[in-house]
Order: structure tokens, then sequence, then C-alpha cells
């Protein structure tokens, strides 16, 4: 089973009402967040993202890491800080101009340390994206990118790295930071294959078929543990 995100146990980061204020609460419309999905602007398509990613870049530095990133077609929210000592700060981007970012006042809530849930911005990708995009509509014909809902990265603390979560055509996925081992959630739990294993915890589960299939030969137990112990 897939641990329960728990950053938000830990550290949980609160975009405050000045979002708003900072003109992030709509596009001058009552359009929806995922209106125009499909667009030439959407920032579903890789370019549109990587142009508001690589403002964030610029504005938190080398050093700088990403703690939250939400992504809608019309806008992208940024939880950011610029060095291991600096607090969160909040960035929002708008389609037709992802280089103009917006900000907007973040507070933590809770303990815990931002250091556990950072994920240095030079490390988060655009393509990530595009390759989500990709397997999501293998799985599903009708997984378009109209169909997108949101994506949304964080680190998470269970799983100790930072992981996307994808929502589209009613379906939602998760991905590592670079948008591969894209699965559904609990796809393959319980199983030496599940995705949200470690790759020490899913040895532990082949030895123990391994081990079973023996029938008790000392030489093949021996085989078992040279092959799956580390």
């Amino acid at each position: 089973m897939k641990p329960i995100r728990s950053a938000s146990a830990l550290v949980m980061l609160l975009l405050v009402a000045s979002l708003a204020a900072a003109g992030c609460g709509g596009i001058g419309s009552s359009r929806g967040t995922n209106s125009g999905a499909g667009d030439d602007d959407s920032f579903y398509r890789a370019n549109n993202f990587d142009t508001a990613l690589e403002a964030v870049r610029g504005k938190v530095g080398p050093g700088g890491d990403i703690l939250e990133i939400r992504v809608e077609a019309r806008r992208t929210n940024f939880t950011v800080r610029k060095g291991k000592t600096e607090p969160a700060t909040g960035s929002s981007a708008r389609a037709a101009d992802g280089g103009d970012l917006r900000d907007f006042d973040v507070d933590v809530v809770g303990s815990g340390s931002l250091d556990h849930q950072s994920i240095p911005a030079s490390d988060v990708t655009a393509a990530a994206l595009t390759r989500m995009e990709k397997e999501a509509l293998k799985r599903d014909p009708g997984a378009k990118l109209g169909t997108i809902q949101f994506f949304s990265l964080a680190y998470d603390t269970g799983l100790q790295r930072p992981e996307w979560e994808m929502n589209v055509h009613g379906r939602l996925y998760l991905a590592n930071l670079d948008g591969a081992n894209f699965h559904s959630p609990g796809e393959k739990a319980g199983t030496a294959d599940d995705p949200d294993l470690t790759p020490v915890e899913s040895n532990a589960i082949r030895l123990g078929h391994c081990i079973a299939q023996s029938n008790g030969d000392v030489q093949k137990i021996q085989r078992c543990q040279k092959k799956f112990v580390q």
C-alpha cells in the first residue's frame, strides 16, 4: 500500500489570502482552472511550463529549492525558498505570460524541517509533464491534453522522494520526479514490483519467494541470499 503523503503532517504550507490579491484567483473572467487545457498557452504544454520554471529558477538562484508545484491549465503556483535557511515564499505564473511571476505569502504550520521536504529547483524539468502525458495516453485513449485537471509535485516524506501527481480524464496517476515510474495508486501493491517500494523492500519480497521455492535445500537458500541480500 502506498504510504500516505505525510509532508503536511510535519510542515504544512498554506497559501494565504494574498494569493487572490496578487491576481491569481482568476484570469480576468469566469473561466475555470481547467478551461483552455488544450490551448497553445496552456501550462500543460511543456514549453509553457518551462518558461515559468526558468523564471522561478532565476528567482531562487542556483541553491534554491522547490517545496511544492501546482500546475493548472491557466495558472502554475510554486512554493519555494532561496536558501537552506530562508523562509518559504510563493510565486505564481499565468498563461500567456508564464515568465511574469507574481508573489504570494506562504504560512508554514507545524513542526519539522523544510530540509526534508525540499527539491532542488535544478532537478525539476518540464519534460516530466510530457512524459506523463504520453504514458497516460497509452493507458487511456481519452486522456488527452484537454482532459487534464492538474499536475502537482511535492516531496513525499513517506517514500523519501519527490512525487508527481497527475489527474487526467478522471483518473489519478503518480510518477517520479522525471516522470518515470508512471502508475496508478496501489498498482502492484504487495508484490516485489510495487513501484512504491524501495529496492531493499522489493528484494526482501523476492528473497522470501526464492526461499519458499527452495524446499529447504541449503544450497538453494544460500543462492537466494547471495542474489537478493545486498
